[in-house]
C-alpha cells in the first residue's frame, strides 16, 4: 500500500465518520472540510509527482529544473507524511513513512 492509498482509505473513513462530529468541534462542516483540505494536499502531491516524472522522463532542460522538480516533489512528500502520521496506530500504516 503507497502512502497516497493509505491516506485516501484514512480519509474515506474520517469522511464517513464526519456526521458524528461535536459542535464542540466544529461540527460536521468543520470535519468535512479538514478531510477536503487534506485531500487537496494528497491531490497536490499526485500532480507534483505527475510533473515531476515528466520532467524527468521528456530530459530536464537543466541541472536546475530538475533539482526544482525533485525538491518540489520531496515537500510535498514529506506533507503526506505528517499527514499520514496522525493514523501511525493504524495496522496499515507502514513505519517507513515515519520521520
Amino acid at each position: 500500500m503507497t502512502i497516497v492509498e493509505f491516506l485516501n482509505a484514512r480519509l474515506a473513513e474520517d469522511e464517513s465518520a464526519a456526521h458524528a462530529a461535536s459542535p464542540g468541534t466544529g461540527g460536521p462542516e468543520r470535519a468535512r472540510a479538514d478531510v477536503g483540505a487534506k485531500r487537496g494536499i494528497v491531490e497536490g502531491y499526485n500532480e507534483t509527482y505527475r510533473e515531476c516524472m515528466d520532467t524527468l522522463n521528456n530530459g530536464a532542460q537543466s541541472a536546475s529544473e530538475e533539482d526544482g522538480a525533485w525538491s518540489a516533489l520531496h515537500a510535498w512528500r514529506r506533507a503526506l507524511e505528517h499527514l499520514a502520521a496522525v493514523y501511525a496506530a493504524h495496522p496499515d500504516y507502514d513505519l517507513s513513512w515515519k520521520r
